[in-house]
């Protein structure tokens, strides 16, 4: 009992450690803005056909910022984003651009 305990705990670190590493891949990168964009409620508001999508806000041309999340969906790459407290999803393509942060 004590041994499957332990598995299960072993497991769910490993687990828990790759969601992080994963999490800090993608903080490692800034997007740029050449274009004004719109941010959305949801990362999965790249598919066309997604019900219930708004937009949080705009993001003005000739804008850097933080990534804090990346998602990956058919065809898409959505961007999480901050801009004055608030948090939004952009998508990578025209006026989108990805690049990671330089090291200090």
């Amino acid at each position: 009992m004590k041994l499957s305990i332990g598995i299960i705990i072993a497991i769910c670190l490993v687990i828990l450690g790759l969601w992080a590493a994963d999490i800090a891949s993608d903080r490692g990168n800034k997007v740029k803005i050449t274009e004004a964009v719109s941010a959305y409620s949801n990362w999965e508001c790249g598919y066309s056909n997604k019900p219930g999508c708004s937009v949080v806000f705009d993001v003005p041309a000739g804008t850097d910022h933080d990534v804090k999340r990346i998602r990956y969906g058919k065809d898409f790459m959505a961007i999480q984003i901050n801009q004055d407290g608030l948090s939004g999803w952009v998508f990578s393509g025209k006026g989108v651009q990805t690049h990671a942060k330089p090291s200090s």
